[in-house]
């Protein structure tokens, strides 16, 4: 019982430490909300003429921020040696992860509100759908996490995380435009998502890739962030 409130109390830490700086960044603010804002003004601006459901921009939602801003926090926290302070704290890797990734669900949420309430999600209004967008989050956050420990700093970040975001972004438009490419939207979770938002249907299939898409994906986290390599690779920097 000790151990999981001091476990607790790190996760909190680091959450709350993460908070404080996301209401003090105002362009990270700013990347949180690009995406329902771009959509309104969209749909305000063409009006009827803008027959778009809210799925591209969901999905880009879903991928490029938790994505980038995840990477973008570890590099920096990385640069400046507040991971070394952590990680000497005592502080796990996935309490780390965990610390930030509560933080960030809750503005990544009041996105998804915007789109909810600009009508974005009218089209597919299920619960499973919003399941499969958090776990899609949550995916996107690991594969950050793990661009942002493999870069060198801050800087790096952009040139490495844009286009593995535009890769899973686009990799299911593929199949739109040559149907023989299937395996984008069959086995990537972007394109399971894509597809799940188009048709407010899913499978076992769907539940079984993105699962494995997940596994996949935190496993390699486990493996980056292994405490012992990451305390020697603190510790020389």
């Amino acid at each position: 019982m000790y151990r999981i409130k001091k476990i607790e109390k790190r996760i909190s830490a680091v959450s709350y430490k993460q908070f404080i700086d996301f209401t003090r960044n105002k362009k990270m603010l700013l990347i949180f909300f690009i995406f329902p804002i771009l959509y309104i003004v969209l749909k305000i601006v063409a009006g009827k003429e803008f027959g778009s459901d809210g799925s591209s921009f969901i999905l880009m939602h879903s991928i490029l921020v938790p994505l980038l801003i995840t990477a973008t926090i570890v590099a920096e926290e990385k640069e400046k040696g507040t991971l070394k302070l952590l990680i000497m704290s005592g502080v796990k890797a996935y309490e780390y992860f965990i610390g930030i990734a509560f933080s960030m669900m809750g503005f990544i949420i009041a996105g998804m509100l915007l789109f909810e309430l600009s009508g974005a999600t009218s089209s597919f209004d299920a619960v499973f759908v919003a399941l499969f967008t958090i776990l899609a989050d949550i995916i996107s956050m690991f594969i950050g996490a793990v661009i942002g420990r493999i870069t060198a700093n801050q800087t790096n970040v952009g040139p490495i995380a844009v286009p593995v975001t535009l890769l899973i972004f686009f990799a299911p438009m593929l199949q739109q435009i040559k149907p023989e490419f299937i395996f984008p939207s069959k086995y990537l979770y972007s394109g399971i998502l894509l597809k799940i938002m188009s048709t407010c249907t899913y499978s076992h299939r769907d539940i079984f890739w993105m699962g494995v898409n997940f596994a996949m994906i935190f496993i390699l986290f486990l493996l980056v962030f292994n405490t012992k390599n990451l305390i020697k690779s603190v510790s020389h920097s």
